[in-house]
């Protein structure tokens, strides 16, 4: 049983983006984090709006960049990331065609140009 999440996906750097994919061969975001948690033990859906739904609990509609801790999921419509730390979040990215980090400011604006704003950031509770 894995104990960091985030480290979890880290694992999976460079892997190919492939909608609905959920294997080192591709993965796309919601499958990412899915595979992430679970590995930790803990029970995640398939889908970013179920993910977004079951997941911790929410935010602030739009918390200042430093106020998002290491696990944090940030949702878009169809898309979740997970904060590595304050400054960049990994995600499986269409736009990059690969498991990425990217820097949070950056993705935020290029994905508000593309899909639309955040529509929710969720925070796990700690681990017993």
């Amino acid at each position: 049983m894995e104990t960091d999440f985030v480290a979890v996906a880290e694992r999976f750097l460079g892997t190919p983006y492939l909608w609905g994919g959920k294997t080192g061969l591709g993965i796309d975001c919601s499958g990412l984090s899915q595979l992430a948690l679970t590995a930790c033990g803990i029970a995640c859906p398939r889908d970013s709006d179920m993910q977004e739904q079951a997941l911790g609990s929410a935010l602030a509609h739009s918390p200042e960049l430093s106020q998002l801790r290491r696990g944090d999921l940030l949702f878009w419509k169809g898309h979740v990331a997970i904060v590595r730390d304050e400054a960049t979040l990994v995600h499986a990215s269409a736009h990059y065609m690969a498991v990425a980090v990217e820097p949070t400011a950056g993705a935020i604006a290029r994905i508000r140009a593309e899909d639309g704003e955040i529509t929710s950031v969720r925070r796990l509770p700690p681990r017993s």
